[in-house]
């Protein structure tokens, strides 16, 4: 799959996981017993299971429109090129192959008729049938690779519980086949470094740090841009990101030894999620450390907070988001940072139509009301329907949901 940055979502997209991650059965973990006074059992290893021999190897990523990081349309890396999966035949037991195959222990459910928005390139299987004990999509039965009569409007989707396989780690043996892949990692976090921001909470600025196969990695900065910033910052739920004092991080970073991540992102800065933005440059690795940042140091975000983490006697943030001009709300939601979109144009206030509303749009509205990107882009009136002074159905709306107003 394209190298995703998965995460679990804790505030605003706090944690993400990768596209590609697969869900084994939890009864192939046996439960040690434990008694007081003797040694704890050790920690559970996953063990990979053993692809058959004449089963090609593929990769899977989930990838489309209006998706969190476990949920998409199916797309399959094989022979050098991504496809999707047409939903014929297609079953619930297929959907916990392919989120298993993604690292996730199995699958919520499955969507037929591109939910997630139509794929590109081949249509690589179709009528597709798994009695869900496989250990890739690959070993299920289909017409044969790229032998269909489906057209993209018919790509399937699924989506896998958010819970993870224990110890799962992705099989990068395709990486250098693989472009423009998403990236995919554990978790990823700020660091505060400077004592200033290490009494703060939330923490706004510091090292950009993912963890990869159970270790925290820093980021060279040597290809980092202000793009993945603003992504950054915008999944743990600021505004907007803003220029540091690298003379400082350049005196830190010479005093400790870092270790680095071995790959760059390279995020377009409207990405709500660090997991849709591109996988950047591979760092030249070395036999006795993880990977080189030569000249380099690591990646440093400083964030705006926003207004939702206006000044209190406990935050110690002296400036807030203040918006100049209200020319967009949120009504109708229980909580701050969430409701019907409604924008006010010649007096009045009026509402907004739901088509090809998307996370990008959404996140669109967060920022501009000083919020991060938006968490989730909810469309036909869930709120309920707004007052319409114009030509647009009142009974569309559209929904944002904020993960800082959350915190």
């Amino acid at each position: 799959m394209e190298r995703f940055l998965s995460f679990t979502h804790n505030h605003c997209f706090i944690m993400l996981f990768f596209i590609s991650l697969s869900p084994v059965g939890l009864a192939q973990y046996e439960h040690w017993p434990y008694l007081p006074g003797y040694p704890e059992p050790p920690p559970q290893v996953y063990q990979p299971p053993q692809r058959p021999a004449n089963v090609p190897k593929i990769q899977l990523r989930l990838a489309g429109q209006k998706r969190k990081h476990n949920e998409g349309r199916v797309e399959v890396f094989y022979s050098g090129e991504w496809g999707t999966v047409c939903d014929d035949d297609f079953s619930i037991h297929a959907a916990h192959v392919v989120c298993r195959e993604l690292g996730y222990v199995e699958a919520v459910s499955w969507l037929p008729s591109s939910k997630y928005g139509k794929g590109e390139g081949k249509i690589w299987m179709d009528n597709v049938h798994c009695n869900g004990k496989e250990t890739t999509l690959a070993a299920c039965t289909s017409n044969g690779w790229g032998v269909t009569d489906c057209k993209h409007t018919e790509d399937v989707g699924v989506v896998c519980s958010e819970k993870r396989i224990p110890g799962f780690k992705f099989d990068n043996s395709l990486l250098n086949q693989i472009e423009n892949m998403n990236i995919q990692v554990e978790d990823i976090r700020i660091r505060a470094i400077l004592a200033t921001y290490r009494k703060r909470v939330p923490v706004t600025e510091g090292y950009v740090e993912v963890k990869d196969e159970g270790t925290w990695k820093q980021i060279c900065d040597k290809h980092w841009t202000m793009k993945n910033s603003r992504v950054v910052c915008g999944m743990f739920g600021f505004p907007s990101e803003r220029k540091y004092n690298i003379n400082v991080y350049k005196m830190f970073a010479s005093r400790r030894k870092q270790h680095y991540w071995a790959y760059s992102m390279d995020c377009t800065g409207n990405e709500a999620h660090i997991s849709s933005c591109k996988l950047g440059n591979h760092l030249n690795v070395d036999a006795e450390k993880n990977a080189t940042c030569e000249n380099g140091m690591p990646a440093v975000v400083s964030c705006v907070p926003g207004r939702a983490f206006a000044p209190s006697s406990h935050s110690g943030f002296r400036k807030a988001f203040r918006q100049e001009q209200p020319l967009v709300r949120l009504k109708g939601g229980a909580n701050t940072g969430e409701g019907r979109v409604e924008v006010l144009k010649n007096g009045e206030w009026g509402t907004v139509c739901d088509d090809n509303w998307n996370l990008v749009s959404a996140s669109v509205v967060c920022r501009e009301l000083g919020f991060g990107s938006a968490k989730e882009a909810i469309t036909g009136a869930r709120l309920g329907q707004g007052e319409s002074h114009s030509s647009v159905s009142p009974r569309v709306l559209a929904l944002c949901f904020v993960t800082a107003a959350s915190r």
